[in-house]
């Protein structure tokens, strides 16, 4: 888990991180209950580094061994 969390980051993961982080101060700011949903959307992304950018929902392909049929 600290390995996940500390390891791996990327530029798209600092983007949503910054979105999560300006979502809050909107959130709180505005008081604004739809903004702090976004904003937990976008920081769980960046924490856990999920999400469809960089081939994150790529299917890991398998390579056959020659020996293998």
């Amino acid at each position: 888990m600290k390995q996940l969390l500390l390891t791996n980051w990327h530029s798209m993961r600092w983007i949503r991180l910054i979105i999560g982080l300006f979502l809050i101060q909107q959130a709180i700011q505005y008081q604004q209950p739809i903004f702090g949903f976004m904003a937990a959307f976008f920081l769980f992304q960046a924490l856990f580094n999920s999400g469809c950018a960089l081939n994150g929902c790529e299917v890991p392909t398998f390579k056959k061994n020659k020996n293998e049929q």
